[in-house]
Order: structure tokens, then sequence, then C-alpha cells
């Protein structure tokens, strides 16, 4: 099986690059902090990563699962927001596992510098083109420097390719490419209802009529299809689970290194999973507007927040397995643990007319299934 290509992040600084050189998941009652290679002190910037990573305030557990890291850099990182850019991308390739380490060969290197609002917008920073001057490009592979739109245009510079970005999703595009990119942040397509009420204003009253009474026939000619294929589900199951609606797979954890493995496909008759496991992953391949769940319940339930082990999306789907939900597993546990997985699809009253349902035991003291 071919690996992907590792990428290696390096945040534009003005005292020169700083590689993040690891990214480990911590303990959900702890706060995240930013450490230089492996010591003891946090930096003094770990507060704002803190609440850069943790919801509410933060963006990265929205995308990954978790609320609490710790990551490691070659050196320290000043306060300001021009590393958050950076630090999300790194989040992201680690959660693909193209994340490249220290003593790693890249075949592409990243130099980033910018902030990053709630809506993931890269907001403008100082220095641009004095952080580039700066940072010497690498020999091997390809070399990006990534700034905010709108600053003063960059020139390419020593080997590197400057690229202005938008967001962090075109930020993601372009290093990962599309698909990738979709996976990580899904986009929500917006109903039909909402674009004709956005467009109401450029409209007369005789196109309103119109779109009322389009909007009333597909409505009705949807809920036909979703009753239909209702119907058929509850043909297949007396549960109302659909096979096949939803994809489950696990990534399982190395029990000497404690290294994530790559994630892999749970078959529908799987109830029991033995070892220990980094994070369960669901997806729903048919296309609709869905209501989709996760969650890990066990008896460590009573002893920490059960909220950070519930995840919960509402949005629309072209299919082919691109609405994702990830979460991570409490790698502390060692008693037996049961994943949920749910998925609603919903008809345009936001009521659910398809249901299906996964569950898996986990056994973390049990030797691998895989």
């Amino acid at each position: 099986m071919a690996t992907m290509p590792l990428i290696r992040v390096l945040i534009a600084t003005t005292r020169g690059p700083v590689e993040v050189q690891n990214i480990a998941r911590e303990n959900p009652a702890v706060r995240s902090v930013i450490c230089v290679g492996g010591a003891f002190t946090a930096l003094p910037v770990s507060p704002a990563y803190d609440a850069f990573v943790r919801e509410p305030t933060g963006v990265v557990e929205r995308m990954t699962g978790h609320p609490v890291y710790r990551t490691d850099v070659a050196a320290p990182i000043e306060a300001g927001e021009s590393w958050q850019l950076g630090m999300f991308l790194a989040h992201a390739f680690q959660l693909s596992g193209v994340l490249a380490k220290p003593g790693d060969t890249a075949e592409q290197t990243i130099l980033v510098t910018g902030g990053l609002d709630r809506d993931l917008n890269v907001t403008p920073v100082s220095h641009v083109a004095e952080k580039l001057a700066r940072a010497r490009a690498p020999d091997r592979g390809a070399c990006m420097f990534l700034y905010p739109r709108g600053a003063p245009p960059v020139a390419d510079e020593d080997g590197w390719k400057s690229l202005p970005v938008e967001d962090a999703r075109e930020a993601l595009e372009i290093c990962l490419g599309q698909q990738a990119a979709e996976r990580l942040l899904p986009q929500q397509t917006p109903s039909l209802w909402k674009k004709v009420i956005s467009t109401r204003g450029r409209l007369t009253v005789p196109v309103l009529v119109g779109a009322g009474f389009l909007v009333l026939f597909l409505a009705a000619f949807a809920g036909f299809v979703q009753w239909s294929s209702w119907t058929d589900s509850r043909t297949q199951s007396s549960k109302g689970n659909a096979t096949g609606l939803i994809s489950l797979s696990i990534a399982p954890r190395d029990p000497e290194s404690g290294e994530c493995g790559n994630a892999v496909p749970i078959p529908a008759d799987l109830k029991v999973f033995k070892g220990p496991v980094c994070f369960g992953r669901m997806s729903v391949a048919e296309r609709g507007e869905y209501r989709i769940q996760m969650t890990i319940d066990g008896a460590f339930s009573s002893y920490v927040d059960q909220s950070r082990y519930r995840r919960e999306l509402e949005r629309a789907t072209d299919g082919g397995d691109l609405l994702v939900l990830q979460i991570d597993f409490p790698y502390w546990v060692r008693e037996p643990v049961r994943l949920e997985a749910e998925a609603d699809l919903l008809a345009m009253d936001g009521m659910p007319v398809r249901s299906a349902r996964r569950s898996l035991e986990v056994i973390p003291r049990g030797g691998a299934n895989f």
C-alpha cells in the first residue's frame, strides 16, 4: 500500500522559520500546550493555543474531535496570531497522517503565516515579506509560502512559491487536494428554500409565487421518494436500519508505541473489536440531508465530561462518503467501551424519514483483531 507524501510545516516568524515537530493528543482534563522540542516547560503562547484548540472558542477540536493537544516546535513562538494558520494546517496534516517529523523525508514544505477567525477565514498579519526573507527553502521537494490574501503581493523568492490564501479550506486544497480538504472540512450545501429566500429581494411577486409552487412540488416529490426509501429500508430491517448507509472505520493504536495506525473499515457483522483504538470514523454514502452522531460510552463516563465523547453534525451531502464524522477514544481507559454511530436522513421539515445505526464494543486490553 503506497504511503501519502509527508508535508513539513514551518511557522514563519521575523526571527526565522519554526518547525512543527510533533502533535500528540492529551487527557481532556488538562490544557493544550506548546513546548520546545520535548521540554517540560510550556511556552507563554500556550493559553492562546488552548483557546485556539478547544470548543467553544477554538477551531481545532471542531475538525479533529479531540480537545487537548501537546505540540512540540523547534524554537519558541511569540505571542500574536500569525502562528494560527500554520498550526491549524499542522493539525489537519497530523489527522491525515502526513505531518513530517524531524528525520522524516518530506515531499512538500510549507512556510505559513496568517491568523484565523472562527469561520476559518485567514486574517491579516504584519511583516509578511520579512518573514519570507528570513527563510531558506530546503533542497528537496516542493516549497510553498502561504500568506493572507489581501496583503501586499509577495514575489517568489529563494525557491519558495508564494501563494496568498483566503481561508483554511483553500490552503488545504493547495496542500492536499480538493477531496482531502472536503473530508477534513465538509461544506454544507444550501437548501433550495434558503436560495429562494436569499434572493427574494430581487424577485417580482409572480416569480416568488412560481418559486413557492415549485418548492411545494419538490417537497411533495421528495417526500414521496423518501417515503419509498423508508419503506424499502423497513423491509430490509425490522429495526429500521439501512444496510450500507453508514460506513464505519476505526484506527487501531499500537499497544507498544502508542502510535495510531491507518483507519480500517469495520464489517457490518463485526460487533466486538479487541485492542486499543485511537479514533472511530463514520461516513454517509448516499445523497441527502443528514443528522449524524457518534458517542463513546462506558464506565469512564461517570467521571468525565461526557459531552467530549459525543459528536453530532447536521449537513447536506452529495454522497460518496464525503459527509464524515470522527471521534477520539479515551486512550487511558482500559475497560470495555461502546461506540455508537447513527445517521438520520431528514425530510425538508427536518423530521427523520430513514435511519441507520452501527454499534461496536471495543475491548482495549484484548489482542487486536487486525
